[in-house]
């Protein structure tokens, strides 16, 4: 063999060598998963949960209100990190009303307690204006802006007035805070990725995406190759 088919044929062996490493030492873990507890244990490592897409949660809307966080992911209506409801429209907006957290879509009024107890639909048979672009506040009374004009209302929510108004504090969509963010990333993904799913990952060689599994067939052609080779060179010599 001259030196350069020597030199491939090293290079070649090292490659096959760390992927060997590799399958035993996960095969062993994966043996002994009860004993360690992988299933149990969790990686929350940023760069873990970014390759996994549970880095971040992307609401479809966000509104701070007051000291609770109200978010909608599709038709689930969040309170902070639990679910309170679903609606199958987009929330406009919301405001706190006394003891009520009151949410608007565009054709109701979503009324719960401080707790996120949800307590009535108020559509237009309470009243409630239709076609609603908006909710705030106007010196602590309710106000909708809706495709007809601008409505108040007192506490009750009971009887609404068209008036003009200057000054109302519109209800806008805010950044979702980190640490809710945080919250509801777990509720939808969990406590992050199990030590036991990475080193399957890697064992399986679903870590190094679509074409992982590809990967490590070649490499196990390799080994097989190099095996056959050296087996071939070993007989040369007898």
């Amino acid at each position: 063999m001259n030196r350069r088919m020597r030199s491939l044929y090293h290079s070649l062996g090292i490659i096959v060598a760390l992927f060997t490493l590799l399958l035993a030492t996960t095969g062993s873990l994966l043996n002994h998963t009860t004993e360690f507890e992988l299933d149990k244990r969790y990686l929350t490592w940023d760069w873990i949960l970014k390759y996994y897409n549970m880095d971040n949660v992307q609401a479809d809307a966000v509104y701070l209100l007051d000291q609770n966080v109200v978010s909608q992911f599709g038709s689930q209506v969040f309170i902070d990190a639990t679910p309170v409801t679903q609606a199958h429209r987009p929330l406009l907006g919301g405001i706190v009303l006394d003891d009520l957290i009151v949410l608007a879509t565009d054709d109701a009024l979503l009324l719960f307690s401080p707790e996120g107890e949800f307590i009535e639909r108020m559509g237009a048979s309470a009243g409630v204006p239709p076609a609603i672009q908006n909710i705030g506040l106007f010196h602590g009374e309710p106000v909708i802006q809706s495709h007809s004009g601008m409505w108040r209302s007192d506490f009750l929510l009971e009887s609404w007035e068209q008036i003009s108004l200057q000054g109302v504090g519109w209800s806008v969509p805010q950044p979702m805070p980190d640490s809710v963010e945080k919250q509801l990333a777990e509720y939808f993904h969990g406590k992050g990725i199990s030590i036991e799913r990475f080193i399957l990952d890697l064992h399986n060689g679903h870590i190094f995406g679509k074409y992982g599994v590809w990967l490590l067939d070649a490499l196990a052609l390799l080994l097989v190759a190099l095996s056959l080779t050296g087996l071939w060179l070993w007989c040369r010599r007898l």
